[in-house]
């Protein structure tokens, strides 16, 4: 069997409706859903809370302890683990329950127990399958960070290391044959996906089965050596066989059903032709979904890996300020810098990086802010460099102005 897995991520506002559709609460949709048998689903996570709070009781001790949560965080990550019906019923009710207790090992092993906050198996509907909640904690700083913790790196991980993990525990269980990189965002998509796979198989086999009920009789549906020959004469111009009446009915009648099942055959061949061309555009439909889901994952995947980049470069720089921060607090006990301060450094910094003013404006703009910050802690002697640059710019504008006023020589 195939490992068949599938993940989506979630924020905050998506969770509720994730456990209205996980505990069966609301208005059923899913007509592969038996409510008969829903009383055999069961969570392996022993909790008196539902999934909503499970989470955000979790994401708030994650916020108490350092991580930054906003309103469009993801807080938790939806799996699909499934057996496809032919499998559970090689392996048995007991089996297929070890194989959902083995993956939900191997996802509190690479995720945390104490973050797995759901992992629903349910029975209910066409083939067994397990809904396993997690919320994305970065195992190497203990903060919520999904964008780390569900890397395309980990899918693919997970893609190739979560079969070795059930083939040791005596599952045969094997890498889905080109899944590598492939992880359906949205489940719904994915489910959407499987039932159009299954309505075309479905028209299929009801047609094959339809066109398969229909005889067309190969040899003549009358035998005319078996009818009773009462007179054969042969004439100058023709040859006439005479039948008796009812021999002559029943040919009748055999020709007259015969003309009946050959229009059948021609309406039902009609028909076959309709569902060939629906099944080919089913499966036009189908491929183009997928692709498109394909396309969609790739991008995503593209993003999410630019904004790791973007996210990583970020942290270091907020972790320089507060480095920075704390020399100046803690080495030169400086708890606060005044305006005039900030802005003149800002420009010395752009001077000392081979900037220079556009126009006199600008630059008599620039001549104040730094003669403004002289009160201030920066080194003199760099303060009084930069002022002597900028005035000699200054100047050189003043004298452009003054040529230009003078007009040309005569």
């Amino acid at each position: 069997m195939e490992l068949a897995w599938n993940a989506q991520k979630n924020q905050m506002s998506d969770v509720k409706g994730k456990e209205m559709e996980q505990e069966r609460k609301g208005k059923i949709s899913n007509g592969d859903i038996d409510l008969e048998k829903t009383k055999h689903n069961y969570d392996l996570v022993d909790s008196d809370e539902n999934l909503y709070n499970q989470v955000k009781n979790r994401v708030a001790a994650l916020k108490e302890s350092g991580s930054r949560v906003q309103k469009n965080s993801v807080v938790m990550y939806s799996n699909i683990l499934t057996v496809s019906v032919e499998q559970a019923k090689i392996w048995g009710e007991e089996k297929t329950d070890d194989y959902f207790k083995a993956c939900y090992e191997f996802f509190s092993e690479e995720f945390g127990k104490e973050n797995v906050v759901s992992a629903k198996i349910h029975k209910d509907e066409t083939a067994p399958h397990m809904h396993l909640h997690f919320v994305p904690v970065n195992k190497e700083n203990g903060k919520l960070q999904a964008r780390i913790s569900m890397n395309k790196a980990k899918i693919n991980y997970i893609h190739d290391e979560l079969p070795k993990f059930l083939q040791e525990r005596d599952f045969e269980v094997e890498r889905g044959a080109g899944k590598k990189e492939k992880n359906i965002e949205d489940i719904h998509e994915y489910k959407e996906v499987q039932q159009l796979k299954k309505e075309v198989e479905r028209q299929k086999q009801g047609l094959n089965k339809e066109l398969d009920g229909i005889t067309v009789a190969k040899e003549p549906l009358v035998n005319l050596s078996e009818i009773d020959k009462r007179k054969h004469e042969k004439g100058i111009i023709n040859k006439r066989i005479e039948l008796s009446v009812d021999d002559f009915q029943s040919l009748s009648k055999m020709g007259l059903e015969n003309v009946k099942l050959r229009k059948k055959y021609t309406k039902l061949y009609d028909k076959k032709e309709e569902f060939k061309e629906a099944y080919n555009h089913l499966y036009d439909n189908k491929t183009e979904l997928e692709n498109k889901i394909n396309k969609l994952n790739q991008e995503i995947n593209n993003q999410e890996d630019q904004i790791d980049d973007l996210k990583k470069s970020l942290d270091k720089e907020i972790d320089k300020k507060i480095i920075y921060a704390d020399i100046l607090k803690n080495d030169f006990k400086i708890t606060d810098i005044s305006n005039k301060e900030i802005s003149a450094r800002m420009l010395l910094r752009d001077i000392e990086s081979g900037e220079k003013p556009s126009n006199k404006k600008q630059a008599q703009s620039w001549k104040e802010t730094l003669e403004d910050a002289r009160e201030s802690r920066i080194e003199p002697t760099r303060l009084e460099r930069a002022i002597e640059m900028v005035q000699e710019m200054l100047q050189r504008f003043i004298e452009q102005v003054k040529k230009r006023s003078r007009g040309p020589r005569r």
